[in-house]
């Protein structure tokens, strides 16, 4: 077995593996925030900070040593509700994303083996290892038709392919279009 396929499937598979556990790990946080939205809609005291205010007190909100926000204790209360309503929304978006995008990465890719890579079964990665080229090519088709070129234009794209000509413009540095 050619030692390329074996290390595309390698690879594939272990990008399989992280995005599963991105995934998973997705969803596992959204339920997380669920829990804390849950909790602080559920707590009927009103904390600034980790500390409980009670009537009269002001929660000082600084950064940097410099005082940015006071609320009373009634805008505090109000500021702790829409957190754990802002917690509850986007866990739940990330419980309903994350268990998606695993339910696609579990039920419909499948690990692939070096034996099916090589019968061209599986879907692998572009090669990690660029592969010579048999020689520069001319495009097909050019307009203007123009001579043979001993050197590829410049403009080239990763591992050494040239860009496909684009219809209705000449290759790059041939002069100006026709008429």
């Amino acid at each position: 077995m050619n030692v390329n396929y074996a290390r595309a499937a390698r690879m594939t598979n272990a990008r399989l593996i992280k995005e599963r556990m991105q995934a998973v790990g997705a969803a596992v946080v959204g339920a997380g925030l669920i829990v804390g939205g849950i909790l602080v809609l559920g707590d009927d005291r009103v904390m600034c900070g980790s500390q409980e205010m009670s009537e009269g007190q002001v929660c000082e909100e600084t950064r940097n040593g410099e005082t940015t926000a006071e609320r009373s204790l009634d805008e505090q209360a109000s500021d702790n509700k829409t957190t754990g309503w802002l917690l509850l929304g986007g866990g739940a978006a990330m419980l309903v994303g994350g268990s998606a995008w695993a339910y696609h990465g579990f039920a419909r890719k499948k690990r692939v083996t070096a034996e099916q890579l090589a019968a061209g079964q599986g879907h692998a990665p572009q090669s990690p290892v660029p592969q010579p080229q048999q020689g520069w090519q001319q495009p097909a088709q050019q307009y203007p038709p123009q001579p043979p070129q001993p050197y590829p234009p410049q403009g080239h794209a990763p591992y050494g392919q040239p860009y496909p000509p684009q219809p209705g413009y000449p290759p790059h540095g041939y002069g100006q279009p026709p008429r």
